[in-house]
C-alpha cells in the first residue's frame, strides 16, 4: 500500500467517508472556514487551509481580511486557496490582486504556508510573488496548468507545484509535459477532492518514468517539507 500525500482537497460530502490519507483541505470563502476547523478538528489527518478565493473575492465582506487574520492567529493554519484567476472577461483584477497581496503579506507576518490558485494570470501572479516576495513557510500552486518554462520559473523563487487529476486526461499534454519536467523535489499531487489519490499517483509515475513508490515517497517528503508549520 502506498503512502500518500493529499496536497489539496476541499470539505467531503457529509455522507462520504473520510480518505484515508494525510491531506491539505482548504477554505475557499468565509462561509466554509469555520467548518474546516472543524473538520480539522475532528481528524488528525487533516492539515487545514483557510483563504478567499479569487472566485469569491467579489462577494466576500468588508471585513473578510481581519477576519481570516483573526482566525489564523487562533488555530495553526495556512492560507489558501487564494491566488488569481482571469479566465472570466468579467473579472476584476485589481480587486483579485488586492486580496491576493493581503493574503500574501498575512503568510509572511504568521508565516504560514500557501496553498495558490492561478489560472490565465501566470506573468501578472509571477509579478505580485516577485513584489511581495514567496512565504519562506512553504508555497505550492495548486492544480499546475501552466507551461513548462513557467514551471522552471516558480520552481527557481522556491515555488511547489501540485498537479492534479488533469493528468488522467490524454487531451492535456502541456500539463504532462510540465509534470516530467519539474524536479522531484519541487513536486506534489492531489484530488482537489475528485480523484482517486492511488489512481493519480500510479499515472503520474508511469508519465515520469518511476515506480509510484517512488514517486509517492517523493511527494509525501514533499508534503511534509512544505507543510511543516502545521505539522509541528
Amino acid at each position: 500500500m502506498l503512502h500518500l500525500f493529499d496536497a489539496h482537497s476541499h470539505l467531503p460530502n457529509t455522507d462520504e467517508e473520510p480518505p484515508d490519507h494525510l491531506r491539505v483541505v482548504c477554505g475557499s470563502c468565509e462561509s466554509d472556514w469555520e467548518a474546516v476547523l472543524a473538520h480539522a478538528a475532528s481528524d488528525d489527518r487533516v492539515i487545514p487551509m483557510l483563504g478567499l478565493h479569487p472566485w469569491f473575492v467579489a462577494d466576500a465582506s468588508p471585513d473578510w481580511a481581519l477576519r481570516l487574520e483573526s482566525m489564523s492567529r487562533a488555530h495553526p493554519v495556512g492560507l489558501g486557496e487564494c491566488g488569481l484567476d482571469f479566465a472570466r472577461k468579467e473579472t476584476d483584477r485589481p480587486v483579485q490582486e488586492s486580496a491576493f497581496r493581503s493574503q500574501l503579506r498575512l503568510a509572511h507576518v504568521l508565516h504560514r504556508p500557501m496553498a495558490l490558485h492561478v489560472v490565465r494570470a501566470w506573468g501578472r501572479f509571477i509579478d505580485l510573488l516577485k513584489e511581495e516576495g514567496v512565504p519562506p513557510a512553504g508555497v505550492m500552486v495548486h492544480a499546475y496548468s501552466g507551461s513548462p518554462e513557467t514551471a522552471q520559473r516558480l520552481q527557481s523563487m522556491g515555488v511547489l507545484l501540485s498537479f492534479s487529476g488533469i493528468l488522467l486526461n490524454l487531451d492535456r499534454p502541456k500539463v504532462r509535459e510540465s509534470l516530467r519536467t519539474v524536479a522531484g523535489s519541487h513536486l506534489l499531487l492531489e484530488t482537489d477532492g475528485s480523484t482517486d489519490l492511488q489512481a493519480l499517483v500510479e499515472t503520474a509515475a508511469e508519465i515520469r518514468r518511476v515506480r509510484a513508490e517512488d514517486l509517492a515517497a517523493q511527494t509525501w517528503e514533499n508534503g511534509q517539507r512544505c507543510f511543516k508549520e502545521l505539522l509541528a
